[in-house]
């Protein structure tokens, strides 16, 4: 199973992003069952309970997916998770958002605190330690990450998001956070409300990545 550590976590000003659990399910159905939350992703809604714990229990068995809930840390009445971010299919990433908090630039937050977790995991490596006061990892004596049940995970030199061509505010945050427009797929997508469907594939490369690799 590919669980991510408990132990691992980033926290930005406004939100915390620790690793997804089955206890998150009835915050998780709230996007999961709305139609414009789900209208560009491969499921239709879904308004089952038991069916979103499946998912989540589906999600950590599924080999490349490393997925965090999204925690709004300020006081407030709605959900305590509002939104959902990792790897879908490492290399690649995406995200998700209760409809309720679009607009308040939590995406990009999450986005750039969760970029660095990623990069830090998938490389050819066991977890790495953080160095970052705002990220998690408990280390020993020697200062390295602790093993975990993932073990080694593989080295991605750079991290993909697709979407579609009219998704204008998710390609905005994917622009902002530093990702670039790395290709256009026509009709690639089959989406179970909309029919096929063009994407654009946009890339982010780690620091360390080889320059001339980076500008494939």
């Amino acid at each position: 199973m590919v669980v991510v550590d408990p132990k691992i976590f980033a926290r930005t000003e406004r939100l915390l992003l620790r690793p997804l659990r089955v206890e998150d399910a009835a915050d998780v159905l709230l996007m999961r069952r709305h139609p414009e939350v789900m209208k560009h992703t491969s499921l239709l809604p879904c308004n089952d309970i038991e069916a979103t714990k499946a998912w989540i229990q589906g999600c950590h068995a599924v080999p490349g997916n490393w997925n965090f809930s999204i925690v709004l840390l300020a006081p407030h009445s709605g959900p305590h998770v509002i939104g959902l971010i990792g790897a879908v299919r490492a290399p690649e990433i995406g995200y998700m958002f209760n409809a309720a908090y679009w607009g308040n630039g939590y995406a990009t937050e999450a986005l750039r605190a969760f970029m660095p977790l990623f990069f830090k995991h998938y490389s050819g490596r066991e977890i790495a330690s953080y160095e970052c006061a705002d990220v998690g990892d408990e280390k020993d004596e020697a200062g390295h990450g602790d093993k975990h049940a993932n073990g080694m995970a593989p080295r991605f030199e750079y991290a993909e998001a697709l979407t579609d061509t009219e998704l204008v505010p998710s390609q905005n945050v994917l622009i902002k956070v530093g990702f670039r427009l790395h290709e256009k797929r026509e009709k690639d997508f089959e989406n179970p409300v909309l029919g096929w469907r063009d994407t654009l594939v946009y890339r982010m490369y780690r620091p360390d990545a080889n320059k001339d690799d980076a500008m494939l």
